[in-house]
């Protein structure tokens, strides 16, 4: 009665797995190498303004170098004419002031990565919309990172297709820099959620 019983419900098995194997369709594969968005136009205008960016802060933090060198320096030349409380006072004032344009500094970084982060998402989607039509056009219902699979005939590689759809659909994207506002309050939302 048990042979009986799991032979039953093994063919009831194989059966349910055999019609729902059935029911899908035959898999048709592009595949597509994930260095398409590196290579995408978008991508590469999000480098080109970052490049930008990163040259605006570093004339910037070159200000506050010399600056705090100049301050440091007199600050020097002062120890010996100050009183012990009026150069504790001034040393206070400097690592003060060193402080702050460390902050700046941090601030900056964070706006430029926060920045590409939202860039990047926005490529991300219009390359994943166009290897989705593409992939439509070309009569596939399966789409893989190319860097996947092991070996295959190059008539799968849809990687041209979908980087020429791409580069249509998306030529360029604006890379938005947050306020020194809205980045401080990010970063201050984000400590206690890092020290949890």
């Amino acid at each position: 009665m048990k042979k009986t019983l799991l032979t039953t419900l093994f063919i009831s098995a194989a059966s349910i797995i055999s019609v729902h194997a059935e029911s899908l369709p035959a898999p048709i594969i592009g595949i597509v190498e994930q260095a398409t968005l590196d290579k995408s136009a978008a991508f590469q205008d999000i480098i080109k303004q970052v490049d930008q960016k990163r040259t605006e802060v570093q004339k910037e933090m070159a200000t506050y170098e010399k600056e705090l060198k100049d301050k440091d320096k007199e600050l020097a030349e002062n120890a010996k004419k100050l009183s012990d409380k009026d150069l504790t006072a001034q040393r206070q004032t400097f690592e003060k002031r060193v402080q702050e344009v460390q902050d700046k500094l941090e601030i900056r970084r964070a706006q430029m990565e926060l920045g590409v982060e939202e860039a990047k998402k926005t490529v991300y989607q219009a390359f994943l919309k166009a290897a989705e039509e593409v992939m439509k056009e070309a009569g596939a219902n399966v789409m893989i990172y190319k860097e996947t699979v092991i070996t295959a005939n190059n008539g799968f590689d849809l990687t041209p297709k979908v980087l020429d759809k791409l580069n249509k659909n998306l030529p360029n994207v604006k890379v938005s820099f947050k306020s020194e506002a809205d980045v401080k309050k990010q970063l201050t939302q984000q400590l206690p959620q890092a020290q949890k």
